[in-house]
Parts: structure tokens; C-alpha cells; sequence
């Protein structure tokens, strides 16, 4: 092949890549949700996410991300009821580090956050380095271009099907089933550390990066779960917080001290808490975030 056609070959490739990536972006404009204003037509597991990003701007002062286990980390009309603390639950089932940095760089678009709360158990999941890979890529690719993301929903979008309705406020909904833990203690002291992905540690640098460009408190918070914490997660994220300064509470060794009782207060048997250690987390990371974060009390807003 001469040069003057390789050089051809070449302007075509690029050609079709700028083609291809401007439809995307014109499709994922049309197919957007977030700029439709219609968070409801999104599925199950984005949901929270689309609602916090359609929020009214700057109503959020607290903002949870994480995976099933932030779902259940506290209770936002609580904190509101009794603090007057304005907070939004972020999550997603499996959320990814990598999608909670994405969520976090689309929601100080509208919202000044104070604080970032991350409940970790999306730090130490148990992956590998490949399947993150594959998972950051994926999370990037729904960022950049949201029809991947979105495109199923259309008929929803543009009225032609009526979209599932979802019960929540704020990003919590009541999770009140009651199925015990019954294995015993589960926190076991250990010298050991769990190492932290490579992956993970870049997505986490980012959310530092951004809190630090905006001004925003992070605050690493550990649902009690004996289905997904360990001592060794413990001594990684303890390690982590301390290296980067940021404050750290591991629930799982403070069950005496807030009252979780795993006969009452297990959703399902040691994987998640029901509403009962809801309540009990609230009351005191309602305490936490007004002693150590200047947060406005929003009750006498209009």
C-alpha cells in the first residue's frame, strides 16, 4: 500500500470515528433523562441516582454514595425531621467506585454538597483487577455517552409506556423485614490487610481531587454487615483514611455502642440492616454530622 492510500485509510478511520461519536453524543442528548427531567423512567437500579441529579439546585448538603449497603446507611427525612439536615442517598445496587465518582462529577454540577458520605463496602468488594477494569470502562462509557445507558427506556421517556412507579424520599425507602443473623461475632482482630485494587484507588483519588476542588467534606462510613466486613477491610480502610486524613467510622465495631441487635435489626441474615438499625445508625451519624460539619438546619426554609 502506497502512503498516499495508507494516509487516506487513515483520514477515513478518523472520519468514521468523529461520525460515530457525534451521533452517540446527539443520541445521548435526545435519550437523557437527566435533561428530560423525567428521573421515574429510568430503571430500578438507577433510579436514586437520576432523582438526586434532578433535584432542585443546591438542596443537598449531605450526600451518601455507595452500593445496596448505602441504601440502608441512613434515613433522610430523619436527619430533616430532627436536625433539619438536607441529605440524599446516592446509591445503586453494586454501585461501582468508578460510578459513584461519575455520580459525584454530575451531581456539583447542580449541588454544593458539604459532606460526601462513602460507605465502603464498594471499596472492598471482592473483585479483581480485570473485572474493575472492565467495570470502569463500562462506567465511563454510560458517562460520556448515556444512551448506552438509557436507550431501553425510551417509550417510557417519551410517554408511549407508563414508567414503574418507585416509592422512596430522598433516596431511602423502608426496608422493615426482620430475618435474624444468627453466626456470631464476625469482626476477629487480625494484624492482615485486605489490599485495596489499583482501580479502586484511582476512582477514590478522583473523589478526593473533586471534594478538594469543591470544597467538600468526605466522610468513610462501614454499614454494619457480617455478610461483607471483615477486620482485615477494616485495617485497609482505617490504613487508607488515615494516610489521606479522612474521618472513618466502622459501625461494625460499634454494635454495642449504637444498639444493633442482629435478632431485630438483620434484613437478611447479616447481609444488610432493616429499619430498626436504620434508625439506630441515624440517630447517631445525626449526632456526628452536626458536631464535626457546619451544616445549615433547613426546617424553617420556605
Amino acid at each position: 500500500m502506497q502512503a498516499s492510500d495508507k494516509k487516506k485509510r487513515w483520514i477515513e478511520i478518523l472520519a468514521f470515528l468523529i461520525v460515530t461519536v457525534v451521533l452517540l453524543k446527539a443520541a445521548s442528548y435526545i435519550m437523557n433523562p437527566i435533561r428530560l427531567n423525567k428521573p421515574d423512567c429510568v430503571d430500578e437500579r438507577d433510579r436514586y441516582v437520576a432523582s438526586a441529579l434532578t433535584e432542585e439546585k443546591d438542596t443537598i448538603d449531605v450526600a451518601v454514595l455507595g452500593d445496596s449497603e448505602a441504601l440502608v446507611l441512613l434515613s433522610p427525612p430523619m436527619l430533616y425531621d430532627e436536625e433539619g439536615i438536607s441529605s440524599y442517598i446516592i446509591g445503586q445496587s453494586g454501585q461501582r467506585i468508578s460510578e459513584a465518582y461519575y455520580t459525584l462529577e454530575e451531581l456539583v454540577k447542580t449541588q454544593s454538597p458539604k459532606v460526601v458520605i462513602l460507605e465502603t463496602d464498594m471499596i472492598v468488594i471482592d473483585s479483581d483487577e480485570r473485572r474493575e477494569a472492565l467495570g470502569s470502562f463500562t462506567s465511563a462509557s454510560y458517562h460520556y455517552f448515556p444512551i448506552f445507558r438509557y436507550h431501553g427506556m425510551w417509550k417510557e421517556m417519551y410517554g408511549i409506556k407508563e414508567p414503574m412507579v418507585m416509592d422512596h424520599d430522598r433516596g431511602f425507602a423502608v426496608r422493615a423485614d426482620v430475618n435474624p443473623y444468627t453466626d456470631g461475632e464476625y469482626m476477629i482482630p487480625t494484624e492482615e490487610k485486605y489490599r485495596l485494587l489499583l482501580s479502586t484507588r484511582y476512582y477514590l483519588e478522583q473523589i478526593i481531587k473533586l471534594c478538594d476542588e469543591k470544597g467538600i467534606s468526605i466522610l468513610m462510613v462501614s454499614a454494619p454487615s457480617p455478610s461483607n466486613s471483615t477486620y482485615e477491610k477494616h485495617n485497609a480502610l482505617q490504613a487508607f483514611a488515615d494516610e489521606k486524613g479522612i474521618d472513618f467510622i466502622d459501625f461494625n465495631l460499634k454494635l454495642d455502642e449504637i444498639g444493633i441487635d442482629w435478632e431485630t435489626d438483620s434484613l437478611d441474615y447479616g447481609d444488610h440492616i432493616n429499619y430498626n438499625g436504620t434508625e439506630k445508625l441515624s440517630k447517631y451519624l445525626m449526632k456526628y454530622l452536626k458536631d464535626n460539619y457546619d451544616l445549615e438546619d433547613h426546617r424553617g426554609d420556605n
